[in-house]
């Protein structure tokens, strides 16, 4: 565990020296929000997954790709990375407010058009910033996105059960036997204080096999990634952005079927998030193309990052030409 640490202080020293010219900040009333910048071009936003993924891996990877036709914006999202310490509550975490950060920094730069790029939970916050500020968007690209829409949120968790073994649903129910004893806030500040805390070693094996599901093929699961996963995700905002889009029967197909804007979807076959989840996309975007990537779930761009880049860059090629 001490090696580990080490490492990943000089991971964090060694990304602090080569992007801290780059970070840069911007304000949402009392909140101080950052975000980094790299490369030349249209404005290209970044949007991580979660709520509360850093935009670390794979996110950098998808930055060295593109840089050299956007300016990158990569959105330290509130609740995550460098933009972490904020409060964690159901008035600070809603899908409008993470929306009108975006706004907020589209404003702040005096971008004209963006592209926005999302990723999982990134790309249902590029589509609803598309539904609400249709004129200030030039394109889309969703990687394995959330639902527009609650009608088939629960399908996720229900395809997560199925492919889960009956040993390994029973060892998750003991192991959160174990950490509920804390709140998820005390479980975000115990990972850094006592990270071999019981609470904590039991919280890590449990996420352990919840992203077990999230494969299709479970040997190209990196235990280095994940180790850093675990520790720089903040899992707090997850249940309260799911509470707010069943309670609200959260919706905005109807909106997204009136945008002229191009999209690119592009999913695994075996993403758990199920097919239909991106067929409801498709159907609500009307000038989106789908690419479907085989033997691949929801983790791309660890599980196929050769399919998955020779369609990023295709797409961006011709719809920057």
């Amino acid at each position: 565990m001490r090696s580990y640490f080490l490492f990943v202080s000089l991971l964090l020293s060694i990304y602090s020296h080569c992007s801290g010219q780059n970070l840069k900040s911007f304000r949402n009333g009392s909140l101080e929000l950052y975000y980094e910048e790299y490369g030349k071009g249209p404005p290209l936003y970044i949007l991580s997954g979660g709520p509360g993924e850093a935009p670390d891996h794979p996110y950098r990877q998808i930055v060295d790709s593109l840089k050299s036709f956007y300016t990158c914006i990569l959105l330290h999202q509130r609740g995550s990375g460098k933009s972490r310490n904020i409060p964690i509550t159901e008035k600070t975490i809603t899908i409008e407010n993470y929306t009108q950060d975006i706004e907020l920094l589209r404003k702040e730069r005096g971008d004209k058009k963006i592209t926005l790029l999302g990723v999982s939970w990134g790309g249902l916050l590029a589509m609803n910033y598309a539904a609400l500020h249709p004129a200030f968007v030039s394109n889309l690209i969703l990687v394995c996105s959330a639902p527009p829409s609650y009608t088939v949120w629960n399908v996720l968790y229900d395809n997560q059960y199925t492919r889960r073994s009956k040993v390994e649903l029973d060892s998750m129910d003991i192991l959160q036997k174990t950490f509920s004893t804390k709140t998820e806030k005390e479980l975000d500040s115990l990972k850094v204080v006592t990270p071999d805390s019981k609470e904590v070693l039991a919280y890590k094996e449990f996420i352990a096999l919840h992203i077990r599901a999230m494969y299709y093929d479970r040997s190209k699961i990196s235990k280095q990634n994940f180790n850093h996963l675990f520790y720089s995700f903040n899992f707090q905002p997850i249940p309260i952005i799911d509470k707010e889009v069943l309670e609200t029967k959260w919706d905005i197909t109807s909106k997204l079927k009136k945008l002229k804007i191009p999209a690119l979807i592009v999913y695994g076959r075996q993403d758990d998030q199920g097919e239909s989840t991106f067929y409801l996309q498709k159907e609500s975007l009307k000038f989106s193309e789908v690419h479907v990537i085989e033997k691949c779930g929801h983790e791309i761009v660890e599980e196929q990052p050769t399919e998955f880049f020779k369609i990023l860059m295709a797409y961006v090629r011709r719809t920057r030409s």
